[in-house]
């Protein structure tokens, strides 16, 4: 039998496919890169992951903050959200308000208006709007 390993904490550190690609992004969503190689973009199109929390000193690896693990995480917007209000990754790996039967990540609660590239706090809750 193999032995599988797994994460039970709510960061997990993973490589970055372009290193300095990510360099200043904390707070951004991210995706594995495919490939089975385990690297990690921000977000694009893939399913995200969770955002970046901080560069492991002198790597290219970064310990990515999960989603799903509860509490709240550090994301930034990507435009005008008022809290609170359900919010989803865009390119780019921001958040920004989402829509009627969207997919998730989570709430937006502080500060109660923000805007584009503002710091922003969520509530973790991956769900589909009602």
């Amino acid at each position: 039998m193999a032995k599988i390993t797994y994460t039970d904490t709510p960061y997990k550190p993973f490589q970055a496919d372009v290193p300095d690609n990510l360099v200043g992004k904390e707070g951004y969503a991210v995706e594995i890169v495919g490939g089975g190689n385990n690297n990690i973009q921000l977000y694009n199109a893939g399913i995200p992951i969770g955002v970046l929390f901080q560069r492991l000193e002198g790597s290219a690896g970064w310990n990515v903050r999960l989603f799903g693990k509860g509490g709240t995480l550090r994301a930034i917007a990507g435009g005008a959200i008022n809290a609170p209000a359900y919010v989803k990754v865009q390119a780019g790996g921001k958040m920004i308000a989402a829509n009627s039967a969207d997919k998730c990540q989570g709430v937006a609660i502080y500060p109660d208006v923000m805007a584009a590239n503002d710091v922003i706090e969520v509530i973790d809750n991956l769900q589909v709007m009602p």
